[in-house]
């Protein structure tokens, strides 16, 4: 058998791919805004195109299958809901810190700036480890594979990112690397359980898709976009977010 259908091995290659993105600041003293941001909306054309491609349309295709037109497209968009607010529960009640936005919280006081800093990336990261289980679990094993290699992909630049904030705050190289790594390995815990979620029964198939699209989408739209366009930056970003998208629909029509 492949290590391609292997879902374990590719959730866990997913999770190291944030610490491969975190090993430039070896070898580089200083990464200018620009080129931050240009990737930065590479991750988050990958995660808009992933969306819909491969998590809400098909949930709805297969909630027409299963409940009918009107009752597949209502389960899909309820899933959708279900999981933005979810995922916006987690982020009041934690926490964090934006590496351009002001601080969310008054907790934060309570906490170092690095503490805010992972925490902000294990939430981001939750939303995108149930995308990916989900999508192994689904029917279209290419699907899953090609929003996979999507997510490992937008992981990488987001490592650098929180590598970088990281040492601004004062950590060292080798600390930042670690904690960029380990940032990460919350994807494979969260695919885990979306995978397993889908092991019960099918039936959850259309809601389980349409909440792991809300919660990618709230990400996009609560935690990139607004840091992303910003201070006259707005060139390098869009440039970044459509390699991002031109690269998804490459992987998703070529897998």
């Amino acid at each position: 058998m492949s290590f391609l259908d292997n879902p374990f091995i590719i959730v866990t290659l997913i999770g190291l791919s944030t610490g491969l993105g975190a090993l430039p600041v070896f070898f580089k003293k200083k990464f200018d805004k620009d080129s931050l941001d240009l990737g930065m909306g590479f991750s988050a054309g990958i995660m808009l195109v992933a969306s819909f491609i491969s998590l809400i349309i098909p949930g709805i295709e297969s909630g027409i299958l299963l409940f009918g037109k009107v009752n597949g497209l209502l389960t899909v968009t309820f899933g959708i809901v279900i999981g933005y607010f979810f995922i916006i529960g987690i982020h009041n009640l934690t926490p964090h810190l934006h590496f351009h936005k002001a601080v969310d919280m008054k907790l934060e006081k309570n906490l170092s700036r690095m503490t805010l800093i992972m925490l902000a990336i294990c939430l981001h990261n939750i939303p995108e480890g149930l995308t990916v289980g989900v999508g192994l679990a689904s029917d279209d094993k290419s699907q899953g594979l090609a929003l996979s290699f999507g997510i490992a992909l937008q992981n990488m630049p987001e490592g650098l990112v929180v590598a970088i904030g990281l040492i601004s705050e004062g950590s060292s190289k080798s600390r930042a690397f670690q904690f960029a790594l380990l940032s990460g390995l919350v994807e494979p815990i969260a695919a885990i359980l979306g995978y397993y979620s889908l092991q019960f029964s099918n039936m959850l198939l259309p809601f389980s898709l349409g909440f792991a699209g809300g919660a990618m989408l709230f990400v996009i739209c609560q935690e990139i976009f607004p840091e992303l366009f910003r201070k006259g930056h707005e060139k390098k970003a869009s440039c970044g977010v459509v390699s991002g998208i031109i690269t998804m629909f490459a992987l998703s029509y070529l897998l």
